[in-house]
């Protein structure tokens, strides 16, 4: 008996060296420094909400008590206070950060090489163009926004384990922070209060603080599913190793993992819908002529696929309908730009296509031209709308609003380079869906994933290759 207590208690000693382990890996992982774990016992947390939050925060070292006995968990944070905390979870070197570019920061303060530090990195920008504000207690507002910097700064990608949604004080947060709370919340990172709210501008208390950074250290710690991950475009199908918009690169999208592939589709003279992205077929075939002025039968003839590689010769012009067969074949959504402006009976061809595949609820309208959407909302009222911008102003958000029946999902899909907080805002705050074209880099990826967007359209990179490492 006594030989089996000593196994039991090697076993237990060697599955907490273990866990000790594995929690030293993911804390260097997500970006948290490790530190001996401490057995802190606050006189002043005992049936506190975030008792427990606290005890683990002091644990992993992110979080100290403000004596041996007290963590004053209703004390307010400043601003120099949080971006402190993010700089040691960081691992820092603050010997490497001493001057400051803020006007209220002297270069001998306790927090200086924190402030630099975080200016330099890009976690916060200060109040203004010079100035900090140190010892301003710091709102969850600014919390938000500085989290999700350091989570870019990290390589973290956050998860969409929620529904995004916007609280009901939302007309409360400031441009710069509503997609930042919005991305945050989808994460599980951070919660509202009671009243449905969130409280922007009310201001963090030490105590949710410890539990914000707790949630962050466990989310991006941890592998996401499937479902938790952003929606990845195959731009005109795997376009970076096959000729775009045919049949061999949609076939290797579906090979590379996507889910999701985007084509371009236009009329011949004809009337069959196929897919091209040039009014002419001049650049990606070995003939010449406008799409419109051809027959699909004379289009058959030319070779779509030698001028992006020898071993695609021969390859033919693609029809929806052969894009449609295959995306019903692999379970693939399709994304498909009306390119220019059509008839409602170019439009109701298109949608009786889908239906004649079982793709109703697997395609994705995009275009440039609205009145091509209004007539696909019309055909078909719970259609998924995109409207294409190179711009996002107050035209194309109402143009886009104009287009929500109560029925169907609506967005606005734009350059990323276009998009800024606030504009990211004022599709929120329009109940828009939205879609950011086209990332080809894996960094850029992981910025543009962490903000409200729906899904992200790539050139070449795979969500595995996005994802390697989370």
């Amino acid at each position: 008996m006594r030989k089996i207590l000593k196994r039991k208690r090697r076993r237990k000693l060697r599955a907490r060296r273990i866990a000790a382990a594995c929690l030293s890996a993911a804390l260097l992982l997500t970006g948290f420094a490790a530190v001996p774990a401490q057995a802190a016992r606050f006189s002043d947390i005992q049936g506190h909400w975030a008792q427990k939050k606290i005890e683990r925060a002091v644990e992993l070292g992110l979080f100290s008590g403000v004596s041996e006995t007290r963590f004053a968990p209703d004390r307010k944070l400043t601003r120099a206070m949080f971006v402190c905390v993010l700089a040691k979870c960081s691992g820092y070197h603050p010997d490497e950060y001493r001057m400051s570019r803020f006007s209220d920061v002297e270069e001998t303060a306790w927090y200086a090489p924190a402030v630099a530090w975080a200016a330099e990195q890009g976690v916060s920008a200060g109040t203004s163009a010079d100035t900090f504000s140190p010892d301003l207690e710091i709102t969850r507002e600014q919390v938000a926004v500085m989290l999700l910097h350091y989570a870019g700064l990290q390589n973290r990608i956050l998860p969409r384990v929620r529904a995004g949604q916007l609280f009901s004080d939302s007309d409360l947060c400031a441009d710069y922070a509503l997609d930042a709370v919005y991305t945050l919340y989808r994460s599980g990172i951070v919660s509202g209060v009671p009243d449905g709210g969130f409280h922007p501008k009310g201001l963090m208390t030490r105590a949710e603080c410890a539990a914000v950074l707790c949630n962050y250290v466990d989310t991006v710690g941890r592998a996401y599913a499937a479902d938790e991950r952003a929606a990845l475009i195959s731009h005109r199908g795997y376009s970076a190793a096959a000729p775009e918009n045919t049949m061999p690169a949609f076939a290797l999208a579906a090979q590379k993992g996507f889910a999701f592939v985007e084509t371009d589709v236009q009329f011949t003279a004809d009337g069959v819908p196929v897919l091209l992205h040039d009014r002419t077929i001049d650049r990606t075939s070995d003939g010449s002529g406008r799409v419109d002025a051809l027959t699909y039968r004379e289009l058959l003839q030319y070779d779509f696929g030698a001028w992006k590689s020898p071993q695609y010769a021969g390859t033919r012009i693609a029809a929806l309908e052969d894009l449609f067969a295959l995306c019903a074949e692999k379970g693939l959504h399709a994304m498909v730009e009306l390119k220019y402006p059509m008839t409602e009976e170019q439009v109701r061809q298109l949608a009786d296509l889908a239906d004649a595949y079982e793709m109703r609820g697997r395609v994705t309208w995009i275009s440039f031209f609205v009145q091509n959407l209004r007539t696909m909302e019309q055909v078909n009222p719970e259609a998924e709308l995109f409207l294409a911008v190179d711009r996002l102003n107050r035209s194309s958000l109402r143009a886009a609003g104009e287009l929500k029946n109560g029925s169907n999902t609506v967005g606005v899909t734009a350059p990323y380079t276009e998009l800024t907080p606030a504009k990211r805002a004022a599709c929120l705050r329009g109940g828009l869906a939205l879609g950011v074209w086209t990332v080809s880099d894996r960094q850029e990826c992981i910025r543009q994933i962490n903000t409200c967007a729906q899904f992200l359209t790539t050139d070449g990179i795979t969500a595995q290759e996005v994802y390697a490492g989370q």
